[in-house]
């Protein structure tokens, strides 16, 4: 029993031998792991993923809610995730992709706008489910989405969260933060698709007024 403890503590140790520093993350479009939608049909146009400047900068910085690495900060440019997250999963919906706009002044000009917001996000290195001889990263990310139509009317919003989202299992690691990136990266993929699949769904089961020629 006390070689088990000691194998734990190590394994704590060696995880987190840097107890108390900053880990800083960016931006890595491999981490995604995207895997491209094949729709039977797609939306005709092109579409807005409207994101404010302030939005596509936002940057976010905190501790695990893990006891695990809980001296420890992490630093996201959760902003850019999302933008290039919300850049790869609409595209699949529409027959001439999406452009970025931090403000649309001509929703005409598109056939939908989309606006993807965090609302909630945290982190942890989970070992209890290891027993303490692994540590897996695990995020949890709320996402809200608004859409509109080329009109500016508000077709819907709601709201989509991955839940404890797991990354890979590992025993030991020289950048931990790094591992909470991809596994928030391919959290933030996962949530986007959900919501395009929502999205090309209802778009063209319930397009809009027969007036409208855009969709």
């Amino acid at each position: 029993m006390q070689g088990a403890t000691r194998t734990k503590v190590l394994v704590a140790a060696l995880a987190f031998g840097l107890s108390g520093c900053a880990f800083q993350a960016n931006l890595n479009s491999t981490y995604f792991e995207y895997q491209p939608r094949a729709y039977d049909k797609k939306v005709v146009g092109v579409a807005a993923v409207e994101m404010s400047k302030t939005e596509q900068e936002n940057v976010f910085t905190g501790n695990p809610t893990s006891f695990t690495g809980g001296g420890t900060t992490l630093t996201l440019p959760m902003g850019t995730i999302t933008r290039e997250a919300a850049t790869l999963a609409f595209k699949d919906v529409f027959s001439q992709g999406v452009k970025v706009s931090d403000s649309v002044q001509s929703p005409s000009e598109f056939s939908a706008v989309i606006h993807p917001r965090v609302t909630q996000y945290t982190y942890e290195y989970n070992q209890l489910k290891n027993a303490g001889f692994a540590i897996t990263p695990t995020v949890n990310i709320g996402l809200s989405v608004s859409l509109r139509d080329s009109r500016g009317n508000a077709i819907w919003e709601r709201n989509f969260s991955t839940g404890n989202f797991e990354g890979k299992t590992y025993v030991m690691s020289g950048s931990p933060g790094e591992e909470i990136s991809k596994t928030t990266h391919q959290a933030m993929m996962k949530v986007m698709q959900e919501a395009a699949d929502a999205i090309q769904r209802d778009l063209i089961v319930s397009p809009p007024p027969q007036g409208d020629k855009s969709l």
